[in-house]
């Protein structure tokens, strides 16, 4: 199995609808942007070149509310209605031999035979302090080691994988987190050829509390894609992969 295993990603399609004005939180900041999908939790938009992934609960209450009446989200836990046909499985790696549309078991299986993650916790306790933040890379990449994340459909079958560094002091951002995020260019473009979209590594100016400000997007051979981004939660940073069954459209920047 060749190592482009490692991060393949795949899409299904977003309409593309107007942009609108978005606040934050306060509602003392705004700016105009395009919805692009959203999962309950994270909201994914484009803003001119930038393609940006917000905590919805750092949105203000008027946006969470039309997000809730235009692109209601599943609720997490909702019971799946076993009348309704289930979609397709979507074929392709997530991450390593992980496949959209495994089973929490079978994730926590397969990363126990993986040779590229370890487990920071014994495995009797995943159940207790779940698989979030749990497995790690075994090797750093560009001196941090990248922690994974996931994210279930209503089904409970996979449907995202993150990798997420710790969080860091804003003092490491123009270093080693600077660092990381080159690596992993070098490592996805090796994979996937020139991205579809680049911009440089994003002034930390530019962040701010709960969002994702996405520089890179690739699309693999099999139409997979990934998008790579810093971001920023309370006073920390930290660099952003992002491995979605979203379809997220690439918008070139000049």
């Amino acid at each position: 199995m060749r190592l482009v295993l490692l991060l393949l990603f795949l899409l299904s399609a977003t309409p593309f609808l107007s942009g609108r004005t978005w606040k934050n939180a306060t509602g003392d900041q705004s700016f105009e942007a395009t919805y692009l999908s959203n999962d309950g939790k994270l909201v994914t938009l484009r803003r001119g070149g930038r393609i940006l992934t917000f905590a919805i609960a750092k949105l203000h209450p008027d946006d969470q509310d039309w997000l809730r009446t235009n692109h209601p989200a599943n609720p997490e836990g909702q019971t799946p209605d076993k009348d309704k046909p289930a979609p397709p499985a979507p074929k392709g790696a997530a991450f390593d031999s992980l496949e959209f549309g495994d089973t929490r078991k079978e994730v926590i299986e397969k990363l126990g035979r993986s040779q590229l993650v370890e487990s920071s916790v014994p495995e009797v306790m995943l159940a207790r302090v779940g698989l979030n933040g749990s497995f790690r890379t075994k090797k750093t990449i560009g001196g941090l080691h990248c922690h994974l994340y996931f994210d279930w459909d209503d089904r409970g079958k996979l449907k995202e994988v993150t990798l997420r560094t710790k969080p860091q002091s804003k003092a490491t951002y123009p270093g080693l987190l600077q660092s990381n995020w080159g690596e992993l260019i070098k490592l996805l473009t090796i994979l996937h050829g020139d991205p579809e979209q680049a911009a440089p590594y994003p002034d930390s100016a530019d962040l701010q509390d709960g969002l994702i400000l996405g520089s890179h997007l690739w699309y693999s051979e099999n139409g997979h894609s990934v998008l790579l981004g810093t971001g920023q939660e309370g006073r920390d940073y930290s660099i952003v992969v992002r491995i979605t069954s979203d379809r997220i459209a690439a918008n070139p920047v000049q």
